[in-house]
């Protein structure tokens, strides 16, 4: 009985955060939302000394602005669900697309087993490269080859890494496409070992040819291989609590992005609403990015090394509904979000993935649904203001300090995050916890017993008398921990009438 005692502990512990910023602090941080922060909890000019918050407040951002190329790419090259874009060494866009391709419903099986496979591979050129210029097709190809396209990524040497979530498999081309360079992953059987992926989303790829996947809608896990497929290291810990979500733990690790000159890995959090950078020789936690702006739902995050480090990012039609659709650039040399942009300020639909050009002069977009690739370059502005979220689970733009590992010279980068409240606080909501994990406990003791005497003294539990799949829905593996059942693995969110502001999205792509 007693290793039934402590795994009701495990999964108590598990569900339970014993948050540093307290039950005071979220009642504060709610009256905040509610524009009622009378206090000045959350006002910028009350803040520690050295402590600058970022500059996330009500403006119109207009300095050096990025403007779209409306008619840009060919706008007679037909294209399906766009899921990647990447740049080229050439400077080409390359993009990848699901031909007649839908993700919904249907889309799985519960187990995650690909359920349209009697349809064979998508018939059309799933890879599109674009003259960046001209925006006319350079070359196509990868017909007859992919079930369900998502991630893409182009390396130093112009070799092309894609994902397929419906083969639960990554590969790797070489210009042009043709037989597959390298293959991970069984084809249509999804795992969590070292030779198994579920839905990976994304890879990205060191100059020495390591590189990284984004094990994303199932394992939840960042896995790093040798430049010949041989598993190196991997972390990742599957994770439900939203904003207030661990450092290390994912809800949808949906898009990776390197930023080799400051030995960076950053992974684009979806469902946390965050970017999370780690060190990419030992995958140690560096710094985590976060904004009420950018929302609760982070779709993918590029990088670009001009102007001392840029990160853009796109997110995605909040669940609760509100706000504005759109990229973001945040500066690492000056710890800001220093640029939002979308089609003539007017925000996008539904963006799955972000590119950005070396001198950081070019920005690509491409959206799941409409069909469409965005081209966005300095120039004339079109500025936005983005308008304060009426949603509770957002974080504020509080900062604190984070120190790299390895002697990286990064201290002057803040992690944004809630800002931490008084000790006090923390101690009632520890207090609180733990008299609830004890009551849970001494329920399933009672329990227990009960049962046994009602079968008599030579009785025992048997292994299916407790209720484990009835845990709340969750399920145990020695990767991801407690695994969320949830529909949030689709990747499409709803189309929308008007693009101005988030729309509620639809559950499946």
């Amino acid at each position: 009985m007693a290793h039934y005692v402590l795994l009701v502990l495990a999964f108590t512990l598990s569900s339970s955060e014993f948050s540093s910023t307290g039950f005071e602090h979220d009642i504060k941080r709610h009256v905040w939302s509610r524009g009622e922060d009378t206090v000045g909890t959350f006002n910028s000019a009350i803040k520690p000394a050295g402590m600058e918050p970022p500059d996330y407040g009500n403006q119109t951002w207009t300095s050096e602005g990025f403007s779209v190329i409306a008619s840009w790419p060919d706008s007679t090259k037909k294209l399906g669900q766009l899921s990647a874009v990447s740049l080229d060494v050439d400077g080409n866009i390359v993009i990848f697309h699901r031909g007649d391709r839908v993700w919904d419903g249907n889309t799985f099986l519960t187990n995650n087993v690909y359920n349209q496979r009697a349809m064979g591979p998508i018939s059309q050129p799933t890879v599109v490269v674009f003259n960046a210029s001209s925006g006319l097709v350079v070359e196509e190809w990868g017909r007859s080859i992919f079930y369900l396209p998502h991630g893409l990524t182009v390396d130093a040497d112009n070799n092309v890494w894609v994902t397929d979530v419906a083969l639960h498999q990554v590969f790797k081309f070489s210009q042009g496409g043709g037989k597959p360079l390298l293959t991970l992953g069984v084809a249509f059987m999804p795992g969590n070992d070292d030779d198994h992926f579920c839905k990976p989303s994304a890879v990205a790829v060191m100059s020495n040819g390591d590189f990284f996947v984004s094990d994303g809608y199932c394992n939840t896990r960042i896995i790093k291989f040798d430049k010949n497929g041989k598993f190196l290291i991997q972390w990742g810990r599957n994770s439900f609590q939203g904003i207030r979500s661990p450092v290390y733990e994912f809800s949808v690790p949906h898009a990776l992005t390197l930023a080799e000159d400051k030995e960076m890995l950053c992974v684009a959090d979806r469902e946390n609403g965050r970017v999370q950078c780690f060190n990419c020789h030992n995958g140690s936690f560096i710094v985590q990015f976060r904004s009420r702006e950018m929302g609760s739902r982070i779709f993918s995050v590029a990088y670009s090394p001009a102007q001392g480090g840029l990160l853009t990012v796109v997110n995605g039609p909040e669940f609760g509904g509100g706000g504005l659709v759109s990229g973001f650039v945040i500066s690492l040399a000056r710890k800001q979000l220093i640029e939002a942009f979308s089609p003539n300020g007017q925000g996008f639909h539904n963006p799955h993935d972000v590119a950005i050009s070396t001198d950081g002069n070019q920005i690509y977009v491409v959206e799941l649904d409409p069909y469409k690739v965005w081209k966005f370059v300095k120039g004339s502005v079109n500025s936005t203001r983005i308008e304060p979220r009426p949603i509770a689970n957002t974080s504020t733009s509080a900062i604190k300090s984070v120190i790299p590992q390895n002697g990286l010279n990064f201290s002057r980068v803040q992690i944004v995050e809630l800002p931490v409240n008084s000790s006090s606080a923390s101690t009632i909501a520890a207090m609180v916890g733990i008299i609830s994990i004890a009551a849970v406990i001494a329920v399933v003791i009672f329990a227990a017993v009960m049962k046994i005497r009602k079968r008599g003294p030579n009785s025992q539990l048997r292994r299916w008398d407790f209720p484990i799949s009835q845990m709340g829905g969750f399920n145990l593996d020695r990767h991801q921990g407690f695994e969320k059942v949830s529909t949030e693995e689709s990747d499409e969110e709803g189309a929308s009438s008007t693009v101005n502001f988030r729309q509620l999205p639809s559950p499946f792509a």
